[in-house]
């Protein structure tokens, strides 16, 4: 549903968005912390700057940062502005004539697919950032899970066969 661009460019605006406010950062400081290669996350810095969701400054203090502030940037935002929409089914995928409505596994998917789009529609990198679990969002880049996730084993007990 979500293309490896817009991942990356979320994964930046979310590095971006745990900065103090107008603080640069490089795009290969960007790059390391989200663990996307240098040359590719700049083309998705740059869709980010031409869309309006990330600024661009150039020179010695230079860098990108956000554009807006972290509650007035959505997730669908970022999505649209790496050319990512939701699919939604409006007609018979399969192309049978005469399916004018929607059969009831597909208006179930196109619901889901609705659903979804109001969920990234209402949810800003603000809400990411101070999301449920007190974890913030990106994971360590050496692979390590961080300290203060804690596994509740009785939650792991429905997948033991």
């Amino acid at each position: 549903m979500i293309s490896q661009t817009s991942e990356y460019a979320l994964r930046a605006a979310l590095y971006l968005a745990a900065r103090p406010e107008n603080t640069p950062a490089s795009a290969h400081e960007i790059a390391e912390a989200t663990q996307v290669t240098v040359g590719y996350l700049q083309k998705i810095l740059r869709m980010l700057a031409k869309q309006g969701i990330l600024v661009a400054q150039r020179g010695a203090n230079g860098g990108f940062s956000l554009a807006k502030v972290t509650s007035a940037i959505t997730v669908l935002d970022v999505l649209k502005a790496t050319d990512t929409e939701i699919q939604r089914i409006t007609r018979c995928p399969l192309g049978i004539e005469g399916h004018t409505k929607l059969c009831s596994l597909h208006r179930m998917l196109d619901d889901e697919m609705a659903r979804a789009e109001r969920t990234f529609a209402s949810t800003t990198l603000e809400d990411l950032l101070d999301g449920a679990g007190g974890v913030r969002p990106l994971c360590d880049p050496t692979g390590r899970l961080p300290a203060q996730i804690t596994i509740d084993r009785r939650s792991l007990s429905k997948f033991d066969d």
